[in-house]
């Protein structure tokens, strides 16, 4: 790890005082590594292979590994069936398990919005408590990042699923549509210095302040998408109160939102907020195993109207062409010339019932050949046409079997590049 900045350092060692050499030891350590199950298609790790694994205390899907593997060559993390992620960030599972049924109140079908999702963690931690049928906007400014939460969101499976690719006030101008809406507020990342040397290199004050003022645009969008009595999760990966403590302190005196207390056992060993009374929440690499994370719920306030009139109706209508829309749901098939040809997204829907299509369950080795999207010979019972490949019992994707070889219809660009 590179060294730290002498001006970062002096900031945390007024911040936190006589615990700041805890802090700045725990900064030392090599990061942890970490997963998270698909609650929709498994229920235990068992199946990936991973020796040693610990659970996450504050994750009920969330368990860490001694070492870091080659997750690219497992090919059930292709498949959706896990999702690596920094533990902290796991505490959003928790969170929707807390504040969605008090959202359900409305006796509507929950819409929720990921304001700032790629490249889509956070939106898997929330899809994993929500109850399904709950409509789910993934959204992204960021054309290219806006690409990798589509990939990331098709293959963890979820059916409800809007991704988008706007800023920020285009949902503020359709209006307020979303019982829960996250913001993980772009920041100067300081919680990431551990793991990413750009988090060290672009680190200054002047970028400190940048980012809370975006913070607070941000903010103000999403609060003007959320309906009255909605509940808004903020959080950033970073330290300093300018872009946490400070923005929660906005909300509540600027915008009357009312700041919620998840309640979460003392044994977790999760800070309260530095300086404020509101019911904060700060991961601190020597008090958790993770990385940086500060986290508050606020609720709007405000009665919602109980008026059914968005029972039935799709949300992408209800964004009326305010925002860009680049995936709505699962898509089933596709067209090539005259033929409707079905599509891996498909087969990756946690839902899908099986048997709609053959199916050939593989090796490892046929299973990477797949995802490197080379042709694979099927054996010779696998009857002709389109047919599911199946590892470990589960969905990678299609082939159109010919006999002598089978067609890859993965997606090339999701292909692996590693050999």
């Amino acid at each position: 790890m590179m060294e730290l900045p002498d001006r970062f350092i002096l900031q945390m060692q007024e911040l936190l005082g006589e615990k700041s050499g805890d802090f700045l030891a725990a900064m030392k350590q090599p990061p942890a590594v970490s997963i998270k199950i698909n609650r929709r298609k498994t229920a235990s790790p068992g199946t990936f292979g991973y020796d040693g694994l610990t659970k996450v205390k504050w994750c009920g899907s969330g368990f860490y590994l001694p070492e870091r593997p080659v997750f690219t060559l497992n090919p059930l993390i292709h498949a959706g069936v896990f999702y690596v992620q920094d533990a902290s960030s796991m505490i959003y599972e928790t969170v929707i398990e807390k504040i969605a049924p008090m959202a359900l109140d409305t006796g509507c079908t929950l819409n929720v919005l990921d304001l700032c999702a790629a490249p889509g963690g956070k939106t898997t931690s929330m899809i994993n408590a929500l109850p399904d049928g709950t409509r789910v906007v993934a959204n992204e400014f960021v054309g290219a990042r806006a690409a990798a939460l589509k990939e990331n969101l098709m293959k963890w499976g979820y059916p409800e699923i809007i991704i988008t690719n706007s800023p920020t006030d285009r949902f503020a101008a359709a209006g307020e549509l979303f019982d829960i809406i996250a913001v993980d507020a772009p920041c100067s990342g300081e919680g990431m210095m551990r793991k990413e040397e750009m988090a060290v290199t672009q680190w200054n004050e002047g970028l400190q302040r940048q980012c809370a003022s975006l913070q607070r645009e941000i903010l103000d969008n999403a609060f003007a998408a959320l309906r009255p009595g909605g509940f808004l999760i903020y959080s950033t990966c970073t330290f300093n109160r300018l872009e946490n403590e400070e923005n929660v302190r906005y909300l509540v005196e600027e915008l009357e939102m009312a700041p919620v207390d998840l309640d979460l056992p003392d044994e977790w060993g999760i800070g309260k907020g530095i300086a404020t009374t509101y019911p904060c929440l700060r991961f601190m690499p020597h008090m958790t195993h993770g990385e940086g994370l500060f986290l508050c719920v606020l609720r709007k306030e405000g009665d919602f109207p109980v008026s059914g009139i968005r029972k039935g109706k799709s949300l992408a209508d209800m964004l009326g062409g305010k925002v860009r829309i680049i995936a709505d749901g699962i898509p089933l098939t596709t067209t090539k010339g005259r033929d409707t040809v079905p599509i891996t997204e498909f087969v990756l829907s946690s839902p899908k019932k099986r048997g709609s299509l053959p199916e050939a369950e593989v090796d490892e080795k046929t299973a990477l050949s797949y995802l490197r999207h080379e042709a694979i010979i099927l054996d010779r019972e696998i009857p002709k046409g389109y047919v599911v490949v199946i590892y470990k019992g589960t969905p990678l994707g299609i082939v159109k079997n010919l006999g002598n070889r089978a067609n890859n219809l993965y997606p090339a660009q999701w292909r692996i590049r590693m050999k």
